[in-house]
């Protein structure tokens, strides 16, 4: 892929989402640094220093997307995919990361006397950032599912993830302004570090179970009901099912056994109709291979 194509307008739903996820992010950073300066909140700066992090995240995740779109080539024979779950993991990190940093400057504030001022200037912003994020978030879920593309997926969750920190934020400020008890301002920025570190560990598990090549039980169980169900048609009979996934691709391979006296064209076209049927009945963009086999064959030898 040319490099200079990274940086074309584009059609493509999924490169479409990035580019607006990175253009609302980079708004989202800048207006909530400027709702820190003027509040000193520690709610608010743990709210800020989530979008510094989704920032670096999202362009990587930019990235990632136009290297996960190339064709396979001689260096990459199954293409470019997996680097999708490296994306997640490297967002999952970060995140991580972030909220050690809010926890630490929590600790920091409770042990010293909280100062917070403007609170209510504070609130008022934090709020529009957190229905921005909110409306950003549920619209990259919905691409990253609709195109299969976790990398979208997972900067949507962490995008909705930053909308609830706001959320909590607002409801944490509201009260402590309400109360005049500017103590709670740390202490609700500790749990929403919690929170956070929960997100981060999920997206790492994600991404960690994808380059290991973990089977979706759900479309296993799906493909191996759809052999059955073909197999019992067809006088035939499949074993050794696997399935991995990468990112938007999902590969199918199996082996699948008839008498020994069937002649090779008429088994080939079992086996050909075998994975047309599994394609019609999951989606037609999957991967299917399947190996022909006698019945006589041992499995051990299979």
């Amino acid at each position: 892929m040319n490099r200079s194509s990274y940086f074309k307008f584009t059609s493509n739903p999924s490169e479409t989402a990035m580019n607006i996820s990175l253009c609302i992010g980079l708004v989202m950073l800048g207006v909530k640094w400027w709702a820190y300066l003027i509040t000193g909140s520690v709610v608010i700066f743990s709210d800020a220093l989530e979008s510094v992090v989704h920032i670096l995240a999202v362009a990587f995740a930019w990235f990632a997307l136009r290297v996960s779109q190339r064709p396979p080539d001689k260096d990459h024979h199954f293409g470019h995919d997996k680097i999708s779950f490296v994306s997640a993991g490297v967002e999952g990190a970060l995140i991580a990361i972030a909220a050690i940093a809010i926890v630490v400057t929590a600790v920091q504030r409770l042990i010293s006397e909280p100062i917070i001022q403007n609170l209510s200037t504070g609130i008022f912003i934090t709020a529009g950032a957190g229905m921005v994020n909110a409306a950003l978030g549920f619209y990259l879920l919905r691409v990253g599912r609709k195109q299969r593309q976790i990398l979208i997926e997972a900067n949507g969750k962490h995008v909705l993830t930053d909308a609830w920190t706001s959320a909590g934020a607002v409801l944490g400020l509201t009260i402590a302004w309400w109360s005049g008890l500017h103590w709670l301002d740390p202490l609700i920025a500790i749990v929403f570090a919690a929170n956070i570190i929960r997100e981060g560990v999920s997206l790492v598990s994600t991404s960690v179970n994808g380059l290991m090549d973990k089977s979706n039980e759900i479309l296993e169980l799906q493909a191996r009901t759809l052999l059955n169900e073909f197999c019992a048609r067809n006088n035939c009979n499949f074993h050794r099912l696997r399935l991995r996934e990468s990112a938007a691709r999902v590969h199918i391979d199996f082996h699948i056994t008839m008498s020994d006296d069937t002649p090779i064209v008429h088994a080939h076209s079992i086996a050909t109709l075998a994975e047309d049927f599994l394609k019609k009945n999951m989606d037609p963009t999957i991967e299917v291979f399947s190996h022909i086999e006698p019945n006589s064959l041992p499995d051990d030898h299979a």
